[in-house]
């Protein structure tokens, strides 16, 4: 699944309406970028409208040809044999259109509702299993740690004869070798290109654990941008959002040599609860504490075109195939503008 480079938009949840989550998707079609990636939360620190993603991607794809669609999210809240349902038929709709990546999961979206996650990895690899197997049109039996299936079967395949690609959001050792042995491709969050590198190693480990073999997988960054007329403009947006920008357990592995306070220890982005005040606090003062300019333009894109251009080139020489952009422009309409009429054309000649 590697080769191409490939651009993407993270969609705007929360905070959009399903009616203007569908017009970006258009819009996102039309200035050329090749996928758009949805959170998959029932809920978010941003306390406001948080629809449920597979709806309006369904809603979506009938309404656009060719940008390919998906969502970011876990293998938790629903079971493996539904969802791999629902995803079979969303397929057909969008034309094969549509992807799935599944991670270890947020406590914001599990704990509230009662919902499992303890060996969060172990169900991720028994869900994939359990989706591919049913993709294939023929009875399941599967007996696991967590799902136990007895001649199940799905009467609708995937419109693609090799099944909807399935990304694996990591960032830890073992999950990077997961991604890499049953991922189709694989989605990291904002790090420095240096360390992108050290963690594709670890990818590539798994991806030779692989029983089936694979060209190459895809390699994919979620990282967030910040375009302006300069460094300094493009920094005043995401100074009050750091917090939010850097998971603080890769700063020694980026080589930043930073004793947090044990106050703030294990307040990683997801265990963190929408409705914990004093956690919330805590979060957003540690960022404030440690998270100096110097390190939040190491984790993220920011500044001129120029800037943009040169750090997307680090990040490709790197070994990034797609990258997902989240974006915290001051001017987010002129920032879009700029991507895709200037920077999208510009490696899609170079390339």
């Amino acid at each position: 699944m590697g080769g191409k480079l490939k651009f993407g938009i993270a969609g705007s949840v929360p905070g959009e309406s399903t009616d203007n989550l569908i017009k970006q998707t258009k819009l996102c079609e039309r200035s050329g970028l090749d996928t758009v990636w949805f959170p998959d939360h029932v809920v978010f620190m941003a306390k406001t409208i948080t629809p449920e993603v597979w709806s309006v991607i369904t809603a979506a794809s009938t309404q656009t040809k060719k940008i390919e669609m998906g969502t970011i999210g876990d293998a938790h809240r629903i079971h493996p044999a539904i969802f791999a349902h629902r995803l079979a038929t969303v397929d057909h709709i969008s034309g094969g259109r549509i992807f799935v990546c599944v991670g270890y999961g947020e406590k914001m979206n599990l704990d509230p509702y009662g919902i499992k996650w303890d060996k969060p990895l172990r169900r991720v690899v028994e869900s994939i299993k359990i989706m591919r197997a049913l993709w294939k049109g023929e009875p399941v039996d599967f007996d696991g740690e967590f799902y136990k299936l007895s001649g199940a079967e799905l009467r609708i395949k995937p419109a693609r004869e090799n099944g909807i690609p399935i990304y694996v959001a990591a960032t830890a050792p073992r999950a990077l070798r997961i991604a890499g042995e049953y991922g189709d491709g694989w989605v990291t969050n904002a790090m420095p290109s240096k360390l992108f590198i050290e963690k594709s190693r670890v990818v590539e480990e798994g991806v030779k654990a692989r029983k089936q073999s694979l060209d190459e997988i895809e390699k994919c960054i979620y990282i967030f941008v910040s375009m302006a007329q300069n460094q300094d403009e493009a920094y005043k947006t995401l100074e009050p959002i750091k917090h939010a920008l850097i998971w603080p357990e890769l700063l020694s592995e980026a080589g930043y040599n930073i004793e947090i306070a044990d106050e703030y220890k294990g307040l990683q982005y997801t265990k963190i609860m929408p409705n914990d005040s004093e956690m919330l606090r805590k979060f957003r003062e540690m960022g404030a504490k440690y998270y100096s300019r110097e390190i939040v333009l190491d984790f993220v894109i920011a500044g001129s075109k120029g800037d943009v251009i040169k750090r997307i080139e680090e990040y490709i020489e790197a070994g990034v195939n797609q990258f997902i952009f989240r974006d915290f422009s001051p001017d987010r309409k002129k920032s879009f503008r700029i991507l895709s009429k200037e920077i999208l054309p510009h490696f899609r000649c170079s390339g």
